[in-house]
């Protein structure tokens, strides 16, 4: 059971716009949105929030430079990364690319053989299939040597992308990335995808100041479904512009305009009147990474991008990247339980398990990371043998540790690392496994000085429900806060004391139950529990008193629509 914190009360109400709640004025002041116009723009269906990308450093010489080598002939290969992110990049701009000259390829690495990022094996194989020019998505911004590496082979590179650059250095190249330390661009939380958009974005304001209709605003604006992917799948901030590129992004997507798209929700069997960001995170996400993880990311390019296939032919590959998921899941219940065997033998960290799991599939083990760091409340490393006596980490943390300040702090240990607060992979020799493990127990355990309750979950609840709350036209109100995802969660709310009135168990082990309360204020309320039902032993039983915390959403079925709450916790209720 989790610790629930209340998110601060004020007595005095709050004012916002007019016909805002305050209840909806105070989540979006919680999330830092305070202004009477930020909160408009915030709700709006429409919103207009988006920077100009010659913003971004060395923007406008990178677009001139794209466009000059397609108009000279010369051979442009797009280098991307094999997750969502990387893979909805490499397609976005094979679209533009593919507009202005048929002199175009790209490579995405293998998990398997290169590894993430620029690597030397690569960018010589580039070289010698005659490209002149490569531009990087999602990866890049840690690539110093090899960068120098292919300048040295006489190409010429664009680093475009999203994470963390080193301190020390950055590329010596044409270098788009809103986290550059010198950046002179208002937001720092595009996707990979976002930032191929914006280097797309300049391309077309180029074109247009010509006035060439090679690739126009309106080709321009039908890629936004790509950043919609990309952004909930890479887990950064729904908020800012983020926030409108996916609004408008979910709008395309439900045009259905894209034959690969159409043929991927097809073949998942998609039958919701339209999809919504959660459905890219637990639907379109996991079977575009699953080719990355199990086989080649280069079929989900394929895929998304269409590039003239046929229509069978696009439903033989989507079903490829559906098998290749179930192939995924599979194999992640495997490494799952030898992950979870090592844990109980010992010797992996108390405070930070960096589990060495040779035998573990690669494909998943970041996967199983974070499953690992939900139900462990750790940061978690799982490590497997890599080529020539190296080893391979990839890791996950939970709120307040980061784990790219933690591996940058013993840098000198890797042979190569990247990644976020959240999220990590290296490579390293395997002598240096333990010193690692060492390293990072001390990490947390120097951070847990400063905050005793960094080790301790927490789920932050907006407010008690009050009568007005519980009613159908409330939970749609909600909705205007959508599409929810990183630090735009959807928002917990908590019944307050209650009694169970009725309850009714579901699925083949009684992992779900339906349940209804009833509060001090007489109101009913429909609760949902999914596979969590066992968690709360006799608290689940006809009139127990009880507080439940949970998502306030609307229950559609059969064109019926009724106000529920989907649990995410509960405890005994305080009331005598």
């Amino acid at each position: 059971m989790a610790r629930w914190v209340f998110a601060q009360q004020n007595d005095e109400p709050l004012k916002g716009p007019q016909g805002v709640p305050e209840t909806i004025v105070r989540i979006l002041r919680d999330r830092g949105i305070i202004d009477f116009s930020d909160i408009e723009d915030f709700l709006d269906p429409f919103p207009q929030r988006t920077y100009d990308p010659f913003l971004l450093n060395d923007m406008a010489p990178a677009a001139e430079e794209i466009l000059r080598t397609a108009d000279a002939g010369e051979r442009i290969c797009i280098y991307g990364d094999y997750d969502a992110d990387g893979v909805t990049s490499v397609s976005l701009l094979l679209c533009v690319f593919r507009k202005l000259t048929d002199r175009v390829c790209y490579f995405i690495p293998s998990r398997f053989k290169e590894g993430y990022g620029l690597t030397r094996r690569a960018v010589k194989a580039i070289a010698d299939e005659g490209a002149a020019l490569i531009v990087t998505v999602d990866c890049g911004s840690s690539a110093i040597d090899e960068v120098d590496y292919a300048r040295s082979l006489g190409l010429r590179m664009i680093v475009t992308d999203h994470h963390n650059p080193c301190p020390e250095a950055i590329p010596a190249c044409l270098f788009i990335n809103p986290k550059r330390y010198d950046t002179t661009y208002p937001f720092p939380h595009l996707s990979g995808c976002g930032v191929a958009f914006k280097l797309a974005q300049a391309i077309q304001r180029l074109l247009e100041e010509k006035n060439d209709h090679r690739f126009t605003k309106t080709d321009l604006n039908k890629l936004l479904d790509l950043v919609a992917i990309s952004t909930v799948a890479d887990v950064v901030p729904l908020l800012d512009e983020n926030r409108t590129l996916v609004k408008y992004g979910l709008e395309i997507i439900n045009r259905r305009e894209r034959p690969g798209l159409e043929a991927l929700l097809n073949a998942l069997d998609f039958s919701r009147k339209s999809v919504e960001a959660e459905h890219i995170a637990y639907l379109l996400a996991p079977n575009i990474n699953a080719m990355g993880r199990m086989q080649s990311a280069d079929i989900g390019a394929e895929v998304l991008c269409s590039g003239g296939k046929s229509r069978s032919e696009l439903d033989r590959l989507a079903r490829c990247m559906t098998e290749s998921n179930k192939s995924r899941k599979a194999e992640q219940e495997k490494t799952g339980k030898l992950c979870r065997e090592i844990i109980e033998q010992g010797g992996s960290g108390e405070w930070f398990p960096v589990i060495f799991a040779p035998d573990a599939h690669e494909g998943v083990a970041g996967i199983v990371a974070g499953h690992l760091k939900e139900t462990l409340y750790r940061p978690v490393f799982i490590v497997t043998s890599g080529e020539n006596g190296r080893i391979k980490g990839t890791g996950r943390s939970i709120p307040g540790l980061d784990l790219h300040e933690m591996i940058t702090e013993v840098s000198d240990l890797f042979e190569r690392f990247g990644g976020h607060a959240g999220a990590c992979g290296f490579t390293m020799k395997r002598e240096n496994l333990e010193p690692l493990r060492a390293a990072m127990q001390k990490a947390v355990l120097e951070r847990l000085r400063n905050d005793p309750n960094l080790l301790e979950e927490e789920i932050l609840i907006t407010k008690t429900l009050d009568a007005s709350e519980k009613t159908l036209d409330f939970a749609q109100m909600l909705r205007r806060l959508e599409p929810y995802g990183e630090k735009n969660p959807k928002p917990l709310f908590c019944s307050g004391d209650s009694r169970i009135e009725s309850l009714h168990f579901m699925g083949r082990e009684s992992e779900h139950v339906r349940f209804t309360l009833r509060g001090e204020d007489r109101t009913p309320l429909s609760c949902i529990l999914f596979r969590r039902a066992g968690d709360y032993g006799d608290l689940l039983r006809r009139d127990a008193l009880v507080d439940v915390a949970g998502e306030l959403t609307v229950n559609e079925f059969r064109d019926n629509q009724q106000v529920q709450l989907v649990v995410k916790d509960m405890k005994r209720g305080n009331r005598q």
